[in-house]
């Protein structure tokens, strides 16, 4: 139930009587401004908590092109809208004081999966383990993989870029976003993906958020080329933001999805996505490097990427220590030797290979195995 305007303060009653606009004008997902459901959201994955003004569950396309046209009316344009996912970021990337608009309780369909060209197009209120489960009969996965799986969406795993245990193999969740289905803030529709230099020019002449946009995002990249170029980190996972060092692909084609990759919802809501998927590797190999010194096991963990793995953890002896207390640790103990009089395991990393048959992963170890004697032999 909405509460009366007039028993809520002037900010409330603001909020209040947005959501109200949107009852009245249709919106056919769920509206939630009472006390429990703020409350419930306003915390995620962080430390922080910061209470909304409400929360709406949007059922459909229409419904986010309502919020969005609401929100740019004169009258609304104080409204904060805060996309969220399953709140699994560590640093409250999904928490606001203003409306939270959650995909993942309704428009969460896996819409279509073509095996042949390993592709899949979702609603990104799908959870990305929810994804694998249907891709797993096809020998296929969507390869960014996260701890938090089995809880984050796919809208919150583009809107942060995420990446995960796999990042050195796979990269990160915009080197899979191949088409994006999106709603401005001024309710417009949009459709991204990597476009010739000649649909740019033909796209920057709308007068509209979409014509904008593009010709903004041209301007700056162009204009700052050469500081972007030299102030951009050069890693395979990054912070969240707008990645303008991707905006033109390996083919100098102009792609907005990789500033709607990382732009923590400032840009859009991204209500559709078309993902690549990979074949599930079927072997692999994990192999424990322990170390003397944490220090010495982050130090060498660069130079394990010239081996080339599909990942590696570096773990330090407070989750090593946690870890050996937890009811699980007698199943991998063996794996941990220590021997008396060594010194104690205060940082280990964990490098991962896969491949799809024996030789290829005994060739990956064995590329690891040469690494580790050409360090020890210096």
């Amino acid at each position: 139930m909405i509460p009366r305007i007039a028993e809520t303060n002037p900010v409330q009653a603001h909020y209040l009587a947005f959501i109200n606009a949107l009852k009245q004008q249709g919106f056919s997902g769920d509206l939630n401004p009472d006390y429990a459901n703020r409350v419930a959201l306003a915390t995620d994955n962080s430390i922080y908590q910061l209470l909304p003004q409400g929360v709406i569950y949007p059922r459909n396309l229409a419904d986010l092109t309502l919020i969005a046209t609401l929100s740019n009316r004169a009258e609304f344009n104080r409204i904060v809208l805060g996309p969220r996912g399953g709140g699994t970021g560590t640093n409250g990337q999904s928490l606001t004081d203003g409306l939270i608009v959650d995909l993942s309780k309704h428009m969460n369909q896996i819409l279509e999966i073509n095996p042949e060209e390993r592709w899949v197009r979702v609603q990104t209120g799908v959870v990305k383990d929810q994804l694998n489960a249907a891709l797993k009969p096809y020998g296929l996965f969507f390869a960014p993989e996260l701890s938090t799986s089995n809880r984050a969406t796919i809208g919150g795993m583009i809107n942060t870029d995420a990446s995960g245990q796999g990042s050195c193999l796979y990269g990160k969740t915009r080197d899979h976003v191949l088409e994006l289905d999106s709603v401005l803030l001024d309710g417009s529709h949009w459709h991204s993906q990597p476009i010739d230099a000649a649909t740019l020019a033909e796209i920057q002449q709308r007068d509209d958020r979409v014509g904008e946009l593009h010709r903004l995002a041209d301007q700056i990249q162009q204009q700052n080329a050469e500081l972007i170029e030299a102030r951009f980190p050069k890693l395979n996972r990054c912070l969240t933001g707008y990645d303008l060092a991707h905006l033109r692909d390996s083919q100098d084609r102009f792609d907005l999805n990789s500033l709607l990759c990382g732009s923590e919802g400032t840009l859009a809501f991204i209500a559709e996505a078309k993902l690549n998927v990979l074949p599930i590797p079927k072997y692999s190999a994990l192999i424990n490097l322990q170390y003397d010194s944490f220090n010495d096991a982050l130090r060498d963990a660069q130079g394990l990427m010239q081996a080339a793995p599909a990942s590696i953890e570096t773990i330090d002896s407070k989750v090593l220590n946690l870890a050996m207390g937890d009811i699980v640790w007698d199943s991998v103990r063996d794996y941990f030797p220590h021997d008396a009089g060594e010194p104690e395991i205060y940082g280990i990393n964990l490098v991962e290979y896969t491949a799809d048959n024996d030789a290829e992963l005994k060739a990956g170890v064995e590329k690891l195995q040469a690494h580790l004697e050409a360090v020890s032999g210096q």
